[in-house]
């Protein structure tokens, strides 16, 4: 894998995170994380729509909280 780009989205937030790589990571886990001040929170009962593409690949799947 060379190149990776992952969305998401949620009623109230979305982002994009893109990342190349010289040789293929050993790492299998990608995380992102942020926030501000007073920023949108997810809800406890709402779905984060992912997207992921990798090279020439692409899946796209949902995110639920298991407590729910």
């Amino acid at each position: 894998m060379k190149n990776l780009e992952y969305t998401y989205e949620t009623t109230s937030s979305s982002g994009t995170k893109t990342e190349q790589y010289n040789e293929p990571p050993s790492e299998k886990v990608f995380t992102t994380s942020g926030g501000s001040e007073g920023g949108a929170l997810v809800g406890e009962g709402e779905v984060i729509k992912v997207n992921v593409k990798w090279d020439d690949s692409e899946e796209s799947f949902e995110l639920h909280n298991k407590d729910k």
